[in-house]
């Protein structure tokens, strides 16, 4: 520790008698596409000039750092500054010369060429080695494929950091099933990743090989002096990374007939938590799916019947392994608001059944909701003739009416009088009654708005303003924000005040 110290106050002290140099070098000159190169540029000399790089052969620099050190030979003090910078190829490049300032005189730096090498596969008695293995390669779209990624490394095996690339595969949805598992297989650890891929699409695919980086830290060559000592080594170590890959793997995908997306086997089902319902109150319908196959793909259901409005929610499914199959189930509720009696038509649900090897449709049966208190269905009279049965007038015609006058007979003259009289009598009594109508709708809330008042949350005035929104714009534009409210991130407040104005108007 006295010597260190003592080099330290040496360095701090002493006037340096400095020459020129400039050389450049790199960490590693092959490596796997998108490994990092750490491109050095070393000048000996007073105050060097370094090139500002954003960009080495058109890749775009991640990162610069400087260090120096100091050598002492034969009494000369030797001063030596590098520069490096770090950037990651994909592909073979040459790094080009660099013009290097030093004590006023100009240096260019040597060329380098970086060659691109591909992942070589583990052979045998390696210490580390990865490999791909599914349970079939001939499928349909969407049917489940069991994918293990397996890395092995021996029990005395060195390695500081391995970093295992997850599976990537374009038009396939990717689920990881299960954590790792961990097995000995004698002086062997095995580490065995496990994924359930379905296919998106029809055609042949190749699942390119997995990766394993295994990296060890190595002492920077500082090229001796004074901070080449071991006391430093725990501050000047980078990492040095070995690659290898696993084996590709090859799938064929078979197209869904009808252009289907789910494959599987499932069973339907539909519930309501009424029968009989109130009007403008609504019905709870839940339609559920159970069984195995790529059940995230079901799509939501839409429904459309006529006099009801619908409120759908947004699906959800509970899936994973059971068995050694994968699937789960799938379940959405749905509002139903209506003023009299309707039927929730059959629900169909249709998909390629993994076992039958051919399209099967599944269906609910038609549910009949009573609506009590609503309106009812006007009837038209009927009356029953010669020919038949015809619709009876509710108006008499003007030949059918007959008038009498009795007692009573006025002059003409006496009859402009009262016919005057009469009018403006009719004038002030329309004034009149007009006045009273309207202190009376002011007075008395119509249902609407008494249920809008009473509304003790978002849901409860969602349901109350439910029944208005299929035909009115305003109304549907408070039901979306409520909707954000009940079920989304959003909590936008709705103004109680101006809904309630809004039914005063309607109704004026």
């Amino acid at each position: 520790m006295k010597k260190i110290l003592g080099r330290v106050i040496i360095f701090l002290s002493l006037s340096l008698s400095l020459y020129a140099g400039v050389s450049a070098s790199v960490d590693k000159s092959a490596i796997y596409s998108g490994d990092v190169v750490n491109y050095t540029i070393t000048a000996e000399g007073k105050n060097p000039q370094f090139p500002n790089l954003n960009t080495i052969a058109g890749y775009g620099v991640m990162g610069v750092s400087t260090s120096q050190s100091v050598n002492i030979i034969n009494g000369n003090y030797k001063s030596t500054i590098s520069k490096t910078y770090s950037f990651a190829p994909t592909k073979s490049l040459v790094i080009p010369s660099y013009l290097v300032k030093v004590d006023g005189k100009e240096y260019k730096t040597n060329e380098i060429k970086i060659t691109i090498v591909k992942p070589s596969q583990a052979t045998s008695g390696s210490k580390f080695s990865v490999s791909m293995k599914m349970d079939k390669n001939d499928v349909y779209v969407g049917e489940p494929i069991k994918i293990d990624v397996v890395f092995k490394y021996k029990l005395d095996a060195q390695a500081d950091k391995i970093m295992i690339t997850p599976l990537r595969i374009s038009d396939f949805w990717i689920k990881s099933t299960k954590k790792p598992t961990k097995t000995e297989e004698g002086d062997t650890i095995v580490q065995t990743y496990h994924y359930l891929v379905f296919p998106q699409k029809q055609g042949d695919f190749e699942i390119k090989p997995v990766e394993v980086n295994i990296g060890t830290f190595v002492r920077r060559n500082r090229g001796g002096g004074f901070f080449n000592d071991p006391f430093f080594d725990a501050f000047d170590q980078t990492l040095s990374w070995k690659k290898i890959a696993s084996n590709r793997l090859f799938v064929h995908v078979k197209p869904l007939p009808n252009n289907l997306e789910v494959y599987g086997k499932y069973s339907i089902s539909a519930s309501v938590d009424k029968r009989v319902v109130r009007a403008n109150k609504p019905v709870n319908l839940t339609i559920k799916i159970q069984g195995v196959g790529n059940i995230d793909d079901i799509k939501k259901f839409s429904l459309d019947i006529d006099d009801v409005v619908v409120y759908s929610d947004e699906p959800k499914v509970k899936s994973g392994l059971s068995g050694g199959l994968y699937g789960g189930v799938f379940t959405q509720k749905v509002a139903l608001i209506a003023d009299k009696d309707y039927t929730i038509p059959a629900i169909k649900f249709r998909y390629f059944d993994k076992n039958l090897k051919k399209i099967v449709t599944k269906k609910t049966k038609p549910i009949n909701i009573k609506v009590k208190g609503g309106n009812k269905a006007e009837v038209t009279p009927k009356i029953t003739t010669a020919q038949g049965e015809k619709t009876a007038t509710t108006k008499p015609s003007v030949s059918q009416v007959e008038t009498k006058t009795k007692g009573l007979t006025l002059s003409q003259s006496d009859g402009f009088l009262y016919l005057f009289i009469g009018f403006l009598f009719g004038i002030l009594a329309s004034v009149g009654y007009l006045k009273f109508i309207n202190r009376k709708r002011v007075k008395k809330e119509t249902p609407i708005i008494t249920k809008i008042k009473k509304a003790k949350d978002d849901k409860e005035l969602f349901e109350v303003l439910l029944p208005y929104g299929k035909s009115d714009e305003f109304v549907k534009k408070v039901l979306e924000q409520l909707e954000e409210n009940i079920y989304g991130s959003k909590k936008t407040k709705v103004d109680k005040k101006e809904i309630i104005q809004y039914f005063l108007d309607e109704e004026l």
